[in-house]
Formats: C-alpha cells, sequence, structure tokens
C-alpha cells in the first residue's frame, strides 16, 4: 500500500508554491511562481491545474490524497469560492474548487491562506502546545488566523480573521482594500513603504544617512534593507521598526480585548525583522489593556517561516478525508463536511 502524499498550495502577494508532502508535513518537493502570473483568475486556475497534473504524473497513481489551496482575502471554505482578494483585484468571485475539482483525480479543499499557515504553526510550531491563539502573518499585507479550542475559528459567515482591517484610525490613510486608517495600513510591506515615503518627504534631507536617502519605497527587497540599516543602528531605520511594533501592538490589543484569547503567533516574510520591533510591540501593549489582561499576554516568534502554510494544508486534507487520527483534533469541523 502506498504511503498518503499530500498537494499544498500557498499563494502570497509575491509568490505561489505548490508542494508536494508527505503525512509528517515533511516537504518532499516545492515549485515556485510569480503572483504576477495568476492576476487573472483563469491564468490561476490554469496553473495550478498544469501543476497538480505534473505531480500526479511524477508520483505512483492513487499517492495523492487531496489537494489544499491556501487563498489570501475573502474566501468561502465550505463552498470554494474565493469572493476579493487584496492583491489581486481582477479576481471577483472565483469558484477554484468547483473548475479544479471537474478536472483532477483527488479532492480539492481551500481555505485562506493565513487559515491554513495557522493550522501549520499549531501542528508542528509555535502554537503546538497552546489550545486557543492568534496568527498574525505580516506580508504585503497583514493575515490572520483564529485559532479556539484548536480549530480554525472561520465565524457564522466563514469569513472571521481578518485581522489586518481593524481600523485603528478612521481618518488614516487607505489600506490595501482602500479602507482608511487599518492596521494593515502600517504593520506591512506597503506600511513600510508609506513610512519611508513620508520620511523622504518631509524630514530634513541633509540628517538623513546616505544610506537612508538612497532607499526606494518602492523596492521590493526594502524591508531586507531597512533591517540592515537597523543592523547598523541608523536612527530612521530603528524609528521605522519601532512604530511598524507599536502598531502592531495596537492591532494585537485589540484583538486580545474582544477575544479574550490572550496568544499570538507573528509570522510572514516581515517578522524576520523581529528583534526590531517586538520590544516596541511588548512595551506598546500594556498602554492598550488593563493591567490584569496585558500580562497575560504572550507574543512569539512562528516557528514554520513559509512553510507554515504548506504544512497546515496537509492538515486540511487530513481532517477532510479522515485518513488520519495523528492530532486529528486539530483543524476546522467545517473541513469534515466536504466531499
Amino acid at each position: 500500500m502506498t504511503s498518503p502524499l499530500y498537494l499544498t498550495v500557498d499563494l502570497g502577494g509575491t509568490s505561489l508554491r505548490i508542494a508536494l508532502l508527505d503525512s509528517q508535513g515533511t516537504i518532499l518537493n516545492v515549485r515556485s511562481f510569480s503572483s504576477d502570473s495568476v492576476q487573472q483568475g483563469d491564468k490561476l486556475i490554469d496553473l495550478i491545474r498544469s501543476e497538480s497534473h505534473k505531480f500526479h504524473r511524477e508520483t505512483k497513481e492513487g499517492e495523492i490524497v487531496g489537494l489544499s489551496l491556501g487563498i489570501p482575502g475573502i474566501v468561502d471554505s465550505k463552498n470554494g469560492v474565493v469572493y476579493q482578494s487584496p492583491h489581486f483585484p481582477e479576481w471577483k468571485e472565483i469558484y477554484l474548487q468547483k473548475e479544479l475539482s471537474a478536472s483532477l483525480p483527488f479532492p480539492v479543499y481551500m481555505d485562506n491562506d493565513a487559515n491554513q499557515a495557522a493550522l501549520g504553526e499549531g501542528w508542528k510550531g509555535a502554537g503546538k502546545n497552546w489550545d486557543d491563539f492568534v496568527m498574525l502573518t505580516l506580508g504585503t499585507g497583514v493575515g490572520g488566523g483564529i485559532v479556539l479550542n484548536r480549530k480554525i475559528f472561520h465565524g457564522p459567515s466563514g469569513f472571521a480573521g481578518e485581522v489586518g482591517h481593524i481600523v485603528l484610525d478612521r481618518d488614516g490613510l487607505p489600506g490595501a482594500l482602500g479602507s482608511e486608517g487599518t492596521l494593515e495600513t502600517w504593520a506591512s510591506q506597503s506600511g513600510l513603504r508609506l513610512q519611508l515615503k513620508n520620511i523622504l518627504e518631509n524630514s530634513d534631507f541633509s540628517l538623513l544617512s546616505k544610506e537612508m536617502r538612497a532607499l526606494d519605497p518602492n523596492d521590493s527587497c526594502l524591508p531586507e534593507k531597512l533591517v540592515k540599516l537597523a543592523t547598523h543602528e541608523d536612527p530612521q531605520a530603528l524609528s521605522i521598526w519601532r512604530h511598524f511594533g507599536e502598531t502592531l501592538a495596537c492591532g494585537i490589543a485589540s484583538i486580545a480585548n474582544v477575544l479574550g484569547v490572550f496568544r499570538f503567533v507573528i509570522g510572514g516574510g516581515l517578522a524576520g525583522a523581529w528583534k526590531f520591533f517586538y520590544e516596541p510591540c511588548r512595551r506598546e501593549i500594556p498602554r492598550r489593556m488593563y493591567k490584569t489582561t496585558a500580562a497575560m499576554v504572550e507574543v512569539v516568534q512562528a516557528e514554520l517561516g513559509n512553510q507554515a502554510g504548506l504544512m497546515g494544508g496537509v492538515r486540511i486534507i487530513q481532517e477532510s478525508t479522515n485518513k488520519s487520527n495523528e492530532g486529528s483534533s486539530f483543524g476546522s469541523q467545517r473541513y469534515l463536511s466536504k466531499s
């Protein structure tokens, strides 16, 4: 009897990855593509379909037991529909699950990408010892996955967890979806661009370091360059990361105050700047909460890096197909009703 294998897709603002994993979450093969190649919904479907068939041909018949898709934005996991995605403005009501299921020899499942990442961290990563936690993914935008009683909380409509769109300033600058003053407006890669733009336009240019003056707000490598400058104690770079961390703290405090969940896992590409934004975040949280509840807050860095979403996809398939009892309590009951 062949061992079950799992295909999972993790789609972000800059890249799309399709991976083949075993039942323990070990990545056996992964292929990466630019997100620019799937700006149209039909291109996304064609790419995933084509690559899934390639993986299927390269493995023994019957080994792949399912495909799970982690998609950013408003995702109806029950009916397999992507209604809207902040990084893909041309996507409108894409029936992704239906389109792929019609042409693939194994079941297709899907969820919001941050939910999928939260499942991965809860299975093998920073949340593995917690029954309840919230994962925030910091990247092009801010995603969120809410885990309650070791299950993803989707809410009655299926769209819970959009923490990046918490409004911190009703008159603030627009975020990815156009809403003003959101957490995502500042605590994301787009937020770093805004901060740098403000510094370059409004500061005394002669007081900025040569390296800071040379930065381009639209540079895709901006976070890495700001980390490098902060490492060399550039005051403006340190200020940017301090503001980033304090803004993140406001989002964390808002979530904790509403949900009564006090454990947070921080992942995504920008988590690599942890050493520069964590302390400002930690110091700011008590200023936004009651003393008693603030003392209960734990904020930790994700452990799985960019593998969290891929590994979380395995849990979605395992729960959906009921083929594995290992850790079977960790996953959303919504998946158990799928066929």
